[in-house]
């Protein structure tokens, strides 16, 4: 590994950064580099740290100068990868007296962690209220909640607009309450895109991932002394979340104040509990209500019976190497299509690989990054809950998506093609393009933070950014009624997830091809901007 490789990879862990060797789930590319990758992330992980004198590096190195004799140092390639873990994580202790520990109290989010790897389930009441500029509190809604490590959860609302519903989701199956309308509406238990208020799990790991992290103060919580911390997310607003001394999870959030609003959300009640009743995971249908079934599959028992259903033999496999195994087997009836749910119990973790026989190309999705599976083009998405790998081999399509690592998903899709799947690199750029278009970048930051308030989500889609600016090119001075740049003429065709080239097929427009980026955030919640294009001529 060259010294260049290494020396950024801590700059990056030390600016509070996701590595792009995390980014697929994976830690380097030999034996040797995860060793070496996974020791610097452990060092700076550490909880107590003896801040080392300025002289220790100097001498660090001196001494194993001397301990070492020449030949064989030159010739013995493990020697050189300890030698040089030694020397990283001596670095990375100097680095981290300076740079990280201002930035996080790390003792406390490493405390979360391991408490939240302690929790079998857990059962709370919420309360969610809203404070306006005058310091006028108004409470929006109570709910009772169940939750295990499995994934699965009971939430009954208690107050407020939706008062009664229920939402349950055992893993095999998802259904909603509705006592006002005397209804009950089954939906798929995989993907589920609810995201419970205020869920532990999603909570620490927002902290995880913040920038910033800052104890400011000791405060009592619903009866329970808590860690009041301030939380700097990447390019977003500072919030403030209590941690229970106790127990060291998270008790009460608070966030900035917004369009004269500030959202506060707390657990007035907690428990940690060995699981959710199972009476509670169990539908009963009440008598005099509807149901109404929103989940088009059909469970069947074996591969001859879908293969029945719609007219192929799906490819299969009933384990795998990463400990899932074949739970169940469905058939979607609406689209003809098979879909097979494998289950990891020891993690709490599903994918779902759908198969369908189809003519064409595959549907168009501008977020996608795109890659390749076994030679033929792929939309892959990586989110920090869900990723996916979508691509078609003929007349079939195969589609595979799961809550764990997207490198557990590539092996999946491998295993399935025959073949290499290959993700585009951050550092796989564009060329520069023809005409540069000027970004302030406090203007971008600023649309960022009204994005992650639920304003304008259409910066999140590269497409949509670049029918506007398109649009305004032939518009200058505004658009008034439909966009003169169809939204269906536009055609991504390259997205690694930080950059990406718009083609405009449209005959009307001045630009032939966009070029965007992520430049606050690079994530699936970062937004996209124009920073140049090629003009049509």
């Amino acid at each position: 590994m060259s010294e260049k490789k290494l020396s950024r990879y801590i700059d990056e862990l030390n600016a509070g950064k996701r590595p792009k060797e995390h980014k697929n789930g994976f830690l380097g590319e030999e034996i040797e580099e995860k060793k070496l990758f996974e020791t610097v992330r452990k060092v700076r992980l550490l909880r107590d740290i003896e801040y080392p004198d300025q002289s220790f590096q100097r001498k660090l190195m001196n001494t194993m100068t001397k301990n070492e004799k020449p030949g064989k140092y030159r010739t013995r390639k493990k020697a050189l990868i300890y030698s040089t873990v030694a020397v990283a994580a001596a670095i990375l202790l100097l680095t981290t007296t300076s740079q990280f520990l201002p930035n996080k109290d790390i003792k406390i989010v490493y405390a979360m962690e391991n408490a939240l790897k302690e929790i079998q389930a857990y059962h709370g009441l919420i309360e969610i209220s809203e404070t306006n500029e005058l310091g006028e509190t108004m409470t929006q809604s109570k709910r009772e909640v169940w939750v295990d490590k499995s994934g699965s959860y009971y939430i009954k609302e208690l107050e407020g607009s939706s008062r009664g519903l229920i939402t349950v989701n055992n893993g095999e199956q998802k259904w909603q309450l509705c006592p006002e309308e005397k209804m009950v509406y089954y939906l798929p238990s995989f993907p589920d895109p609810y995201r419970l208020v205020f869920e532990l799990g999603n909570e620490i790991k927002d902290v995880r991932k913040a920038l910033r992290v800052k104890i400011i103060g000791m405060e009592t919580i619903s009866g329970r002394k808590a860690t009041k911390l301030e939380i700097t997310p990447d390019g977003g607003v500072s919030y403030f979340l209590w941690v229970d001394n106790e127990t060291d999870l998270p008790l009460k959030k608070v966030s900035a104040m917004n369009n004269a609003i500030q959202i506060n959300v707390e657990y007035t009640m907690i428990e940690l509990i060995n699981e959710i009743p199972r009476d509670l995971l169990k539908l009963d249908v009440p008598n005099e209500y509807e149901v109404l079934d929103n989940n088009t599959e059909q469970v069947v028992t074996s591969f001859e019976e879908a293969e029945e259903l719609v007219g192929f033999r799906p490819k299969f496999q009933t384990t795998t190497e990463n400990g899932y195994f074949l739970d169940r087997i469905a058939v979607e009836k609406e689209n003809n299509c098979i879909r097979l749910y494998y289950k990891n119990k020891d993690l709490g973790k599903t994918i779902l690989i759908s198969q369908r026989e189809t003519r064409g190309d595959l549907e168009a999705n501008s977020s996608s990054i795109l890659g390749r599976v076994n030679g033929y083009q792929a939309q892959i998405i990586n989110t920090e809950s869900v990723g996916s790998i979508r691509w078609k081999e003929g007349d079939m399509e195969y589609f595979i998506q799961g809550d764990d690592a997207m490198e557990i998903i590539k092996s999946l899709a491998e295993n399935l093609s025959g073949g290499e799947v290959v993700i585009p690199e951050s550092e796989e750029r564009f060329k520069e393009p023809q005409i540069k278009v000027e970004v302030d970048l406090s203007v971008v930051e600023n649309e960022q933070k009204s994005v992650d308030a639920g304003h304008s989500p259409w910066r999140l889609d590269p497409a949509f950014v670049t029918q506007v600016f398109a649009s305004l090119l032939l518009s200058p001075e505004g658009i008034l009624g439909d966009y003169p740049i169809a939204y269906e003429n536009i055609e991504i065709i390259f997205n690694n997830g930080i950059d990406a080239i718009a083609e405009i097929k449209d005959k009307n427009s001045i630009a032939k091809y966009v070029y965007l980026q992520r430049l606050v955030r690079q994530d699936d919640t970062g937004i996209w901007t124009v920073i140049g294009y090629d003009p049509i001529n």
